[in-house]
């Protein structure tokens, strides 16, 4: 190898290595088993506009198994009785720290009936009404925006919303709405609290 391909080659490294969170723990679809999508879904241009901060309402988990239980069975319950093509979800976050790769951000999710355009959708898994999400989730979270952002998914002014701002919802909780409410990003366009 040429210095010159060499010097090339270590450029490259070092901004891959800069852009990648080693923190940042995300799950493969194939790795929680997801069903593929069943029907076609509307595509989005990258990078989007604004990450949509949700929770699923339900039970909440802190292992990996659980976790990967939990994104299953959401994705089973949607495709199922919802009739949605796919997990609604872009990203989901477990209690245990870890980021669950759900829909692809180019395809548009399904969280917000007529409001989700432009949106990367996350959410939290459990109830976050009278309670936060663990610190390890917290953080997860913030992760992954920084490497939505990275990666061409979100733009670098995108604005972030609380799921309750787009539709008639308690979603993401009391207690995560607050919380989210300090991060970068943060924009009350439809706030009503």
């Amino acid at each position: 190898m040429s210095s010159a391909w060499q010097a090339l080659f270590l450029v490259v490294a070092a901004f891959t290595a800069a852009d990648a969170d080693p923190s940042l723990s995300i799950v493969p679809r194939a790795d929680w088993h997801a069903r593929p999508p069943s029907g076609p879904m509307t595509a989005m241009a990258l990078p989007l506009g604004r990450a949509v901060i949700a929770h699923t309402a339900g039970r909440s988990c802190t292992d990996d198994q659980s976790c990967a239980d939990q994104v299953a069975s959401i994705q089973t319950y949607q495709m199922i009785r919802l009739k949605y093509s796919d997990i609604s979800y872009h990203y989901l976050v477990g209690g245990n720290g870890r980021v669950y790769e759900a829909r692809s951000p180019s395809q548009q999710g399904a969280i917000a009936a007529g409001n989700n355009a432009n949106s990367l959708a996350i959410a939290f898994i459990g109830n976050f009404d009278l309670e936060s999400p663990t610190d390890a989730a917290l953080a997860a979270a913030q992760s992954l925006l920084e490497h939505a952002v990275s990666q061409g998914e979100l733009a670098q002014n995108y604005d972030l919303l609380g799921h309750r701002q787009l539709s008639a919802t308690k979603s993401p909780g009391d207690a995560l709405y607050t919380v989210i409410k300090s991060w970068p990003h943060w924009s009350n366009v439809g706030d009503v609290a």
